[in-house]
């Protein structure tokens, strides 16, 4: 039923982008395609309403054809989805904002590198309006991946996988390969307290 589906969305996908075509929209357009996350039918997870972090729910299309683009371009660097709203803007000649994250994506302005850490997180459980106390959050690096759980059952634990040798993450690697765990832990710890540090401001100016 899920291929069916998807086949479904393809075909009418494909019947949008040629109306497109046939009617020149397409010579002035820049079309975007991309979506807020994958579906898992792995590890006993059907869907994507899950806390788990592995790419399965997490890797996202992102298609992007510039106005009379006809040839393909593939671009295999990590990116994230606040590079969107950056890129767009500079598309547009807008200016992007102080607040905004992300970076321009390559091709746009942008260029590619996974020396460069993106971020992932998953909070449904956790109150809009406290700090998180339980969440999932993932941090992509030179070609690994860090997960971070925090809280469930009263407790915090971490993954670690190698992307390059293991793409279907069986293989954690976080009490095995200490010093890449040691090294991503510290990094995303510290990217979670700068989010949380920023809040503080946000809230003391706001109240």
């Amino acid at each position: 039923m899920y291929d069916a589906y998807v086949a479904n969305v393809d075909s009418e996908f494909g019947s949008f982008l040629d109306a497109l075509d046939a009617s020149g929209l397409l010579d002035n357009t820049y079309l975007v395609l991309t979506s807020d996350h994958g579906e898992m039918f792995e590890r006993g997870v059907v869907g994507h309403t899950t806390p788990l972090m592995y790419d399965a729910g997490l890797h996202i299309p992102l298609l992007i054809s510039a106005p009379g683009q006809k040839t393909r371009n593939d671009v295999h660097s990590q990116t994230n989805s606040v590079d969107i709203l950056p890129t767009l803007l500079q598309i547009a000649g807008h200016a992007v904002p102080a607040w905004a994250e992300g970076q321009l994506l390559p091709g746009f302005g942008g260029f590619e590198d996974d020396s460069r850490a993106t971020f992932s997180v998953d909070a449904k459980l956790n109150s809009s309006f406290g700090r998180l106390s339980i969440a999932s959050m993932a941090m992509r690096k030179n070609g690994f991946k860090i997960i971070y759980y925090k809280g469930y059952r009263g407790t915090d634990s971490f993954e670690l996988y190698n992307l390059q040798d293991d793409p279907e993450e069986l293989v954690d690697l976080f009490n095995k390969d200490v010093s890449h765990s040691n090294l991503m832990k510290d990094e995303l710890l510290k990217a979670l307290m700068s989010t949380v540090d920023r809040c503080k401001v946000d809230i003391l100016w706001y109240t």
